[in-house]
């Protein structure tokens, strides 16, 4: 980045230079804060401290003489640069830097830029012993290869521990930026949320490690078996947190295509952390505190080492084939494709917004993952308008899409033969790609088949429901949900559990149309993913084996359960009906429970031209099924009870809304706009 006075201030600047007011011989025996105050006298506070971080850079070099004329050039227009790498600023800096005789000679300014966040005296006294002891390590790999391991685990953690510690928030961060504090606190609290839902289970095995299964079986069955043993180790563990995590890396960074710089050509995400676990902050909630590292550590300890294992086979396979591995396109290339292997997609042109869309959608990176391996990487660079995949990466890249294909058609094809109604083969249904139980669904493609079933639905302009079976047409006809409905409701499904919230605030209802509660949003928000499935398959008496599902549901097969809610004949509840009337005689209007024979409401005769009469008989009774479980719900509620006579006809109106809204979804259909009603809720 390129630094520069104006020139009101660099003419300021020389004139005080050649005044002698600012000495270079003196400059150099000042502290930090000396300098810094003789350069604000000068230029101001705002551009001091660069100036001084740029004067200390040139105390570094041998000739002093030439480093201050050069300094005092490069801050009236020439520019200069910093390393990305943070152990290897640490390792090519200058030990003048941090290896301070005393804490006026301490360079902080330039400390503070090479390390990208503040620094103490003593802290920089603790990077200085680290740095030594990872040089040191580093000269007797061939002895210890471990020892240099463990030596550069201990310096990213010291260094991580500092900038977690600087990133803390106080009441003066509130007072001097209210809005970017806020924003930083939302998404904290996006983070806990994210790493709560994800937690309680080992689901990498069978969910970003799926594909690896078909793919690399060794690799995968070595990483599981590891991943079990380490889980327990951390649950019973009375040493540090990040014992079994810190023993993995160092491990990894002992290896050979780590030492050799083949890892960092590659690219290759590991040490970096995983997005569906952003925050480490539940791990000090006291009684889940333990459960959740080790959960952690299962997901994150798995796919590290998952991911090195796997590139280690590729790089054998590279260099049988004579690919160069310095050769920065093609170690780029192997990275990209070992990454996705492992769910961990590259976002190309967004990746400078990670952080930002890692806060929207649960995981988007493990969404690009799966993108790329169904493309085979074709697809690589389209945007930028470069092809990054190489003949290598897509050769590997087909190869791996057969064996999954083959896999996953095996697992369905045994299914079907114990079961023919268990598996769904149109791709334009939601259950294509799962094994059907009962009123459960095990997702046994890894969470790919849901991409296949959107792009079919979009190529085809056909969907198949779930739940009823009906084949309907996507369009822009009276009716008809449009392609941009598919798109949005895939990408619902996708949202993380704080824009899940905001969402649902503001329909008022949730992903099946029904109405919103205060607790059920929290639940949503807050409560384990094998939590809320558990309690899923408990509610409905037709779910599958609730032990089996639970135990696939924790190993990644993904589990959803929900019923045929047709119920042929079925009609409101007589006693619900009697309970209601005394709400509607005591305001003395009438509440709607819509009539689907009689109705004149233009969303009920929109839908009868929709569909035949034998599923609008159907769709009927999956309304009368839906509004008796509402106002069963809202009767049984102490809030409803606490609400006005008046408030309890509105929220009883709203429920002939959301029901008809259910069942208007499960039918594919796009009732016609109406004006938005504001909703109260229990």
């Amino acid at each position: 980045m390129n630094y520069c006075l104006i020139k009101p201030l660099a003419d300021s600047f020389k004139r005080a230079l050649k005044a002698g007011a600012l000495d270079p011989k003196k400059l150099v025996e000042m502290s930090s804060e000396e300098r810094r105050s003789a350069f604000a006298d000068v230029v101001g506070k705002e551009h001091a401290t660069k100036i001084n971080e740029l004067f200390e850079k040139k105390m570094l070099m041998k000739d002093m003489e030439y480093a201050m004329v050069s300094w005092a050039k490069q801050v009236t227009g020439v520019s200069s640069e910093i390393r990305n790498s943070l152990i290897e600023r640490i390792q090519k800096m200058d030990t003048r830097i941090l290896d301070p005789q005393n804490e006026k000679a301490f360079l902080e300014d330039l400390a503070k830029k090479r390390l990208n966040t503040e620094v103490t005296f003593e802290e920089a006294k603790r990077i200085t012993e680290l740095s030594k002891n990872l040089s040191d390590t580093k000269a007797n790999l061939r002895q210890d290869p471990l020892a240099y391991g463990k030596a550069r685990v201990e310096m990213e953690n010291y260094l991580n521990d500092i900038k977690r510690e600087n990133s803390k928030m106080s009441f003066q961060d509130l007072k001097n930026n209210p809005l970017g504090t806020i924003v930083r606190g939302a998404s904290n609290v996006s983070g806990i949320a994210k790493s709560l839902k994800a937690t309680l289970d080992v689901s990498a095995l069978g969910r970003q490690g799926f594909k690896t299964i078909f793919t690399h079986p060794k690799e995968w069955a070595n990483g599981a078996m590891k991943t079990f043993k380490e889980t327990w180790d951390t649950l019973k563990s009375k040493t540090s947190d990040n014992t079994v995590m810190d023993a993995i890396k160092s491990e990894i960074y002992a290896r050979e295509n780590s030492l050799n710089g083949n890892y960092k050509r590659m690219k290759l995400d590991i040490g970096t952390g995983e997005e569906a676990y952003p925050s480490s902050v539940p791990e000090r909630i006291p009684g889940i505190g333990r459960v959740f590292k080790a959960s952690e550590i299962a997901y994150q300890g798995f796919l590290t080492r998952l991911r090195a294992d796997v590139a280690d086979a590729y790089v054998k396979v590279a260099e049988q084939e004579g690919i160069d591995l310095h050769d920065k396109a093609q170690a780029e290339a192997i990275g990209r494709l070992v990454n996705s292997l492992t769910g961990r997609g590259n976002l190309g042109i967004l990746e400078g917004s990670s952080k930002v869309i890692n806060n929207v959608f649960f995981s988007p990176k493990s969404l690009k993952a799966n993108i790329d391996f169904l493309t085979g990487h074709q697809l690589e660079g389209v945007f930028s308008g470069e092809r990054s995949s190489t003949s290598f990466t897509r050769k590997q890249a087909a190869k791996n899409l057969l064996k999954v294909i083959v896999g996953v058609a095996t697992v369905l094809s045994i299914a079907k033969s114990v079961n023919n109604d268990s598996v769904e083969l149109d791709p334009t249904s939601a259950d294509f790609g799962k094994i059907k139980v009962k009123d459960t669904r095990f997702d046994v493609a890894g969470g790919m088949s849901s991409i296949l079933t959107l792009a079919n639905r979009l190529l085809t302009g056909k969907s198949k429901s779930s739940v009823t079976g009906k084949i309907s047409d996507i369009g822009t006809g009276m009716g008809q949900q449009t392609k941009g409905d598919v798109l949005l409701r895939f990408f619902e499904n996708k949202l993380s559990p704080s824009a899940a919230l905001l969402k649902d605030l503001y329909t008022g209802t949730d992903n099946l149309g029904n109405p919103i509660t205060t607790q059920g949003e929290l639940s949503n928000m807050f409560t384990p993913l094998p939590i809320v499935n558990a309690v899923e398959l408990e509610k409905n008496p037709n779910s599958a084996n609730i032990l089996l599902a639970m135990i696939a549901d924790s190993l990644g097969v993904a589990t959803n359960t929900y019923s045929d809610t047709s119920a042929v004949g079925q009609t409101v509840n007589k006693d619900l009906i009697k309970s209601v009337r005394e709400i509607s005689n005591a305001v003395g209007k009438p509440i709607r429970i819509t009539n689907w024979k009689t109705s004149t409401a233009p969303d009920i005769l929109a839908f009868k031209d929709h569909v035949s009469d034998s599923d609008f008989l159907d769709a009927m009774n999956r309304y009368n099924f839906q509004i008796n479980q509402s106002m069963e719900t809202a009767l049984q509620s102490v809030k409803f009870k606490n609400f006005s006579e008046n408030d309890k006809l509105k929220y009883l109106n709203q429920l002939d809304e959301d029901a008809k809204k259910v069942v208007f979804r499960q039918f594919d259909f796009r009732p016609p706009k109406q004006a938005k009603v504001q909703r109260l809720r229990i």
